[in-house]
């Protein structure tokens, strides 16, 4: 079997060294002729585009002289010289002279017009393909930049190339056109040192130049222009317009850094590798450039290398299967065994894996065997670098938001991330000097148990900076937050269940300190040992505030409350929001039994200890605000349907109970079910007084009617009206209407007589 198993990887490893050895002989071949090839095709690219370049030197020197030798034709033509030399030609002699330009013009396809100036009448004469006049003024003229060129001739050379831009925008005979590319040769006088001289101006086509260097007008693969000394370009391109400034762009910065000679090379022209050919200046000073995109240079060489690469991958591919079948059929003996092995080292290694986890687990929970020496064994069984008999701390990562983890990932994907976790703390640990476990204790955090491995690694200074590390690096890795609680510190395995429990007890406090908190079980409790008294004042006063509707009171009262707990124990706390949402709860139902219609409000529920608990301080507080505004939008919509009519069912009630001696606010609020200070102030909005004083008022016009009517004695009259105190109803009476009771009734009889008598007469 041995034998087998050696000729097996003998053959195996045989078939692969030949199948590599054949593909990078293919490859470094391959390599080799590429890059030679590539620098043939180059040299070959180069030397046709410079003897293209050459020949359109040739030609544009040609189509220089050309130009120069027609100005010089023009400006010894006897008819144009009536033009330069005599200020006042009559009109036969310029016509005869426009139409000599005109035919000067028309022998040569590139000449787009001529100028003759006279200086000294300061008139330009021009033939053009435009239907524009034949004589300017100078100040008149289309071309007012070769009006200015005129007044400083000295600044530029007899019968050079002048390239400029000409202005036709509006003119006659132009629709579309607005500008025009030429190159403008002067002839004058170079002799005369007058201000201004006579001279000729020839304007010749960049197009028929353009022809020449590119071939074409259009857009294209490649493209061909003509730069100065300085970097302008003095053809026009199809990027770029005539007298762009490309001295910026770096393959032309490159051309004018080498200012003599010819040459080409490779650059990223426009985002595309291309090669770049240039010639030396020529007597003008030009430089002819060409682009050519690299790819299309070596595209034969590309499809060589595609076809090489392909072969040897073949080759490759074909080696390797040969080497997989070969192996395959001489391992199949003792396949089956070795897969075999590997599945029981594997549930081996998960069944270690889960009994270090269980008697881990088992010794936080629940204390486990503190024995020292079973203790030791199990952490060297186990590969645990603790040491029973030293101090202690435990960690708690616990992950936040819960629920939203818990559908975000399936369980599966859940136990890996806390094993990625578990696994991104010990390492920062141990590079911080600690000896560290992890394991997972329940669905929602895991637990580390710590040990000093280098001396004042466990101190609080140094731990403070791990912390966030481990909350950075789960952020940054797992996209998870988590609230880590830290224990105190203990010495001996026997503490290490204690340990746990404050620190899971600090958990909870993550409620008031927020998600990726550092909660440490030391401060916890120091809350606890804090006596909590409930406020029950500010209950009184919240839910008096609920009852009025004063929804802006009852939030900030309710948020009094609890931010003011959260300065105590957890249990403290859990006291305190229990006892005010029972008290809530109560108030809720009493101002609803009036209106069972409506439905009753809840108070939300708190969850303040499962795994689906409140997140947040936020988070709860937001719930109750939301509870809050949803009972003010139910007051605020039963005021809305009863403030109408709530003034006249008062003043019913009040009409119909005036005699009653006991009729109060406090009676019609219990009456009609609502507060005694709403009813007041409802009532006052409505009729601009109090209701105890339209009691009063109702009682008064009662007293006053008996008064009147009647000779019943003044003492039932005011029992009858509803006033049971005789001393403060005649004070009362006298301080309305001047008068006592018995005064009022003498002098309204004394005057019902006197206008029965007025009546008599």
């Amino acid at each position: 079997m041995k034998r087998a198993g050696a000729d097996n990887r003998y053959y195996g490893k045989f078939f692969l060294a030949m199948t590599v050895s054949i593909v990078l002989t293919i490859a470094v071949l391959s390599v080799i002729l590429y890059v030679h090839f590539e620098r043939i095709s180059l040299k070959q690219a180069y030397d046709g585009t410079m003897e293209r370049l050459e020949q359109t030197t040739q030609e544009a020197s040609v189509m220089s002289v050309t130009a120069a030798t027609f100005a010089k034709q023009i400006y010894s033509d006897p008819h144009v010289a009536n033009l330069l030399n005599f200020p006042d030609a009559d009109a036969i002699e310029v016509s005869t002279a426009v139409k000599q330009l005109n035919n000067y013009r028309e022998t040569s396809p590139f000449i787009d017009s001529i100028y003759v100036y006279n200086a000294k009448a300061r008139t330009f004469y021009v033939s053009s393909d435009m239907s524009v006049p034949a004589v300017f003024a100078e100040d008149e003229f289309y071309d007012q930049e070769m009006a200015d060129m005129v007044t400083r001739l000295n600044e530029f050379e007899t019968l050079m190339p002048i390239p400029r831009k000409l202005m036709i925008e509006g003119l006659a005979g132009n629709i579309a056109e607005k500008q025009r590319d030429t190159y403008t040769f002067l002839l004058y006088d170079t002799l005369t040192r007058s201000g201004r001289k006579n001279v000729v101006v020839v304007n010749i086509k960049e197009t028929q130049l353009h022809k020449l260097i590119d071939g074409s007008l259009t857009n294209d693969a490649t493209n061909s222009f003509v730069i100065d000394a300085a970097g302008k370009l003095v053809s026009s391109s199809w990027k770029y317009p005539m007298l762009s400034d490309m001295r910026s762009t770096p393959y032309i910065s490159r051309v004018l850094e080498a200012p003599e000679g010819t040459g080409y090379f490779a650059e990223q022209v426009d985002g595309v590798k291309s090669l770049v050919t240039y010639t030396e200046p020529d007597y003008l000073g030009w430089r002819y450039i060409r682009i050519v995109p690299y790819r299309q240079i070596t595209a034969q060489i590309t499809d060589m290398r595609n076809k090489t690469i392909v072969i040897a991958g073949s080759i490759l591919l074909a080696g390797l299967a040969l080497s997989y079948f070969v192996s395959r059929r001489l391992y199949a003996g003792i396949s089956h065994k070795l897969t075999r092995l590997g599945k029981l080292e594997a549930e081996n290694r998960e069944a270690l894996a889960a009994r270090r986890s269980e008697w881990l687990k088992s010794l936080l929970k629940d204390g486990g065997d503190t024995d020292g020496l079973r203790v030791k064994r199990n952490f060297e069984r186990y590969g645990i670098p603790l040491e029973p008999q030293g101090d202690f701390r435990v960690v708690l990562l616990a992950i936040d938001d819960y629920g939203g983890f818990s559908e975000q990932y399936t369980a599966r994907d859940r136990r890996l991330i806390r094993f990625g976790l578990q696994n991104i703390a010990q390492e920062i640990m141990l590079a911080s000097g600690l000896s560290a476990v992890a394991v997972d204790v329940s669905e929602d955090h895991a637990a580390c148990l710590i040990q000093e491995r280098q001396p004042g690694a466990m101190d609080e200074g140094r731990l403070s900076e791990i912390w966030p590390e481990i909350q950075a690096s789960a952020r940054a890795f797992l996209k998870l937050s988590i609230t880590l609680t830290v224990s105190g510190r203990g010495e001996g395995i026997a503490v290490v269940n204690a340990l746990y429990d404050s620190a899971l007890e600090a958990t909870y406090y993550r409620l008031f300190e927020g998600d990726g908190a550092v909660i440490r079980a030391a401060d916890v409790e120091a809350k606890k040992a804090k006596t909590y008294d409930y406020p029950a004042g500010k209950e009184k006063q919240l839910l008096e505030e609920l009852m009025l509707g004063r929804m802006t009171q009852v939030k900030q009262l309710f948020a009094d409350i609890i931010d003011d707990a959260t300065n105590y124990s957890y249990m403290s706390f859990q006291l305190a929001i229990t006892r005010l949402s029972f008290a809530l709860q109560n108030t809720l139902r009493a101002m609803n039994q009036h209106h069972a219609a409506d439905g009753e409000l809840a108070v939300p529920s708190l969850h303040l200890y499962t795994n689906d608990r409140v997140q947040s301080l936020d988070e709860l507080k937001g719930n109750y605000m939301t509870l809050f505004a949803a009972v003010g939008q139910r007051l605020e919509a039963r005021k809305r349907g009863r403030n109408d009519d709530l003034p006249d069912r008062i003043k019913a009630l009040i009409e119909s109970r005036y005699a009653d001696p006991d009729l109060s606010l406090d009676m019609l609020s219990e009456e009609l079910g609502l507060s005694a200070t709403y009813l007041g102030r409802v009532f006052k909005q409505h009729t601009y007084q109090t209701i105890l004083g339209y009691i009063s008022e109702v009682r008064m016009n009662r007293v006053r009617s008996l008064l009147e009517e009647t000779n019943d004695p003044v003492g039932e009259i005011a029992e009858r009206a509803g006033f049971a105190n005789n001393p403060y109803f005649y004070k009362a009476f006298k301080k309305v209407n001047g008068v006592t009771p018995a005064e009022y009734r003498k002098n309204r009889r004394q005057r019902q007589e006197e206008d029965e008598d007025a009546i008599l007469a």
